[in-house]
């Protein structure tokens, strides 16, 4: 054999051996982490997460979950199982809904891996224990999931997925930046208002929750003075509000979340819904009842993001 080809033949021994060493180390790793391991939830719950694990529950955290690359088994769903949350559907096509109190025959049917439980009362009173023998049931605290942020990055810490949590973070951020910079150059301080009507009855968004936290928070919009004026102790993601209150509304952009087409065709009809500036204006925006608006998470929340700037700046 020549030179030449004596250095190609122990040249390409050792890539083989390179890469063999490489791909060991890395099974090596891959396999470490796989290991089921025991957690503590933040109510002091000893969790034990599988490896892998592949049949998730988790009522009402389907959008930090999808976040993640994860599709659970179920998806959260109320009204019989009628309504679920539409606007993941491209994410939750083909999965089955239960219903949001997790009955326990409809959880055992699902035969999970694992079990999220969304906020404290949700697993108490025994019901932790029932769930935690069909499986391992992680408690996430009324704090953390009252705080996309936080339950992103929770679930991101369980299921070791915390870069994919931290992307989507840093996304969201980045996204927020972009549009904010763009909606102060279109309308400046101009005033907002968000307004939900359902069941012939007006709500308000408060301003540091779901999608008011997206509008007043994130893109530091000016909110309308109803908005501007709920108590700080308002609690609910959703203020009822009067008619006469709604006439008065100062908002020069209204964003009409529809899940009662009959009262807004009378509101409509009403002498005083010209008094308010959007109307007069034609900043008026209809979104759907079943629209991301009424939710909260990165997904929710993306999505909210694009609908302002789909209306205030491309004019849709």
């Amino acid at each position: 054999m020549n030179r030449s080809l004596l250095f190609t033949a122990l040249g390409m021994a050792f890539l083989v051996a390179c890469s063999d060493g490489s791909d060991n180390s890395t099974d090596g790793e891959s396999q470490e982490q796989q290991q089921p391991r025991t957690v503590t939830d933040k109510v002091g719950n000893d969790v034990t997460i599988p490896a892998n694990p592949e049949r998730i529950i988790g009522s009402y955290v389907e959008d930090p979950l999808v976040t993640l690359g994860v599709t659970p088994v179920r998806q959260w769903s109320v009204a019989s199982r009628a309504s679920t949350q539409v606007y993941l559907e491209e994410h939750l096509e083909g999965v089955e809904p239960i219903d949001s109190t997790l009955p326990l025959e409809a959880v055992m049917e699902a035969d999970p891996d694992l079990i999220f439980a969304w906020g404290e009362d949700s697993a108490a009173g025994g019901s932790y224990d029932q769930y935690n023998k069909i499986a391992p049931t992680y408690v996430i605290d009324n704090e953390t999931k009252d705080d996309w942020r936080a339950t992103l990055t929770l679930l991101g810490n369980v299921l070791q997925k915390e870069s994919e949590a931290k992307a989507a973070v840093d996304e969201y951020d980045a996204h927020v930046e972009d549009v904010k910079a763009q909606l102060q150059a279109e309308i400046g301080d101009s005033k907002v208002a968000a307004l939900w009507v359902i069941g012939g009855n007006y709500y308000v968004v408060a301003p540091d929750v779901a999608s008011g936290a997206v509008l007043f928070e994130d893109l530091e919009l000016t909110p309308a003075n109803i908005i501007a004026e709920l108590p700080e102790d308002a609690g609910a993601h959703w203020n009822p509000v009067s008619l006469e209150a709604v006439a008065e509304l100062d908002a020069d952009y209204l964003f009409l979340i529809d899940s009662d087409p009959e009262t807004i065709e009378k509101l409509e009809s009403e002498a005083v819904w010209m008094n308010i500036p959007a109307v007069a204006q034609g900043n008026i925006y209809n979104r759907s009842g079943t629209s991301s608006w009424l939710y909260n998470g990165f997904q929710a929340n993306m999505q909210t993001i694009d609908s302002v700037y789909e209306a205030i700046i491309e004019g849709e």
